[in-house]
């Protein structure tokens, strides 16, 4: 042997890759069942997939997903934009959305939305999104429109939160009616000249549809309310503690009830009311926005207008699967709910 050959490391012989006819054989179903079910599982018979699913285990078949793309000119994925990639609202709607895409033989790519005006950012969107079937775009503010190197790519697109312009399908959260049912449960025990909405930046839209839902409510009422009863500033701890501390201890001697634009905020009026040894709900009632973790952790539990936040992304992925599959329907416009849940923080005081 040639002693060249020994610095040439040992080539280790692979085995024949298990092939989609062999789970075929295996499962007595033909290739077209076996790709159904492995790629759109619920359009076949569950006794069959169970059977198709326990022979890719049993011969460890792998799907080569870019030799199937080539075939069907079908990647398989969908991709998902969203305004941020931090914080319990937005995992939430990626953990349902993704668990939807897999139910349904897709997975997800996701990326965040470029800022408006953006164009190097949404340029390096579109070349992430340049192989998924479809998208799902989420955003916070009003006006949006679908960035022009995404509109080019012509792929199916779903709004999530706004009405973006170009989107085919939209899905939107009816902030108001939570924030309406909110202010009537503060109202029904607190004079509508003591209540307040404590606001994210003005310009997202959950936070302005909150702030003219509880200022028609004190409107109705017979008192509109005055210019410092509805402010708003920014989604954070530290805003609703800024506002308790320089609001709060002059309020000692009347009940003040607060309708904050997320649970951070009213977490923050809640810490400081405390630390001046105001009780909830007897002096300050609160109510925060979002229906996050936090509200049922922190003592006084908080109340808080729930956002159905699996609903919307599982809706957004069973939309855009929808598009993708059956491009021809009509345009779908969805409307969620929101809804309170009342807790220790405002509860109406025997």
């Amino acid at each position: 042997m040639d002693e060249r050959e020994n610095l040439i490391p040992r080539i280790r012989i692979r085995k024949r890759s298990v092939s989609i006819q062999d789970v075929a054989d295996r499962a007595a179903v033909s290739i077209a069942t076996v790709s159904r079910a492995v790629n759109k599982p619920h359009l076949v018979a569950a006794e069959t997939a169970t059977r198709v699913q326990h022979a890719i285990e049993e011969l460890g078949y792998r799907p080569n997903r870019f030799a199937q793309g080539l075939m069907t000119q079908r990647s398989g994925l969908l991709g998902m934009a969203l305004p941020d990639l931090r914080g319990e609202f937005d995992f939430e709607i990626l953990r349902s959305a993704d668990a939807e895409a897999r139910r349904l033989g897709y997975q997800i790519l996701v990326s965040a939305l470029p800022p408006h005006g953006s164009p190097s950012s949404a340029s390096a969107l579109a070349g992430a999104f340049g192989l998924v079937e479809g998208v799902a775009l989420m955003a916070l503010e009003s006006d949006n429109r679908v960035p022009p190197q995404l509109s080019d790519l012509r792929l199916p697109i779903v709004g999530v939160g706004v009405s973006f312009d170009g989107a085919t399908d939209v899905l939107l959260v009816n902030h108001a009616s939570g924030a309406r049912a909110a202010t009537i449960h503060l109202l029904s025990t607190t004079m509508p000249e003591n209540c307040f909405y404590l606001g994210g930046p003005p310009h997202l839209v959950d936070s302005r549809e909150r702030a003219d839902a509880f200022s028609a409510c004190l409107s109705a009422a017979g008192s509109p309310p005055r210019p410092d009863q509805v402010i708003c500033n920014e989604c954070s701890m530290a805003w609703g503690e800024h506002w308790a501390n320089e609001v709060l201890p002059s309020r000692r001697d009347r009940t003040t009830a607060v309708l904050a634009a997320t649970d951070q905020i009213a977490y923050g009026v809640v810490r400081t009311a405390q630390g001046l040894g105001m009780s909830i709900p007897e002096q300050v009632r609160i109510v925060g926005c979002d229906g996050s973790s936090l509200a049922s952790i922190i003592r006084p539990t908080l109340s808080t207008v729930r956002v159905p936040r699996d609903e919307l992304g599982r809706l957004a992925i069973r939309t855009l699967v929808a598009r993708i599959e059956e491009p021809e329907t009509p345009p779908l416009r969805v409307v969620l709910d929101t809804d309170l849940t009342v807790r220790e923080s405002s509860a109406l005081i025997a």
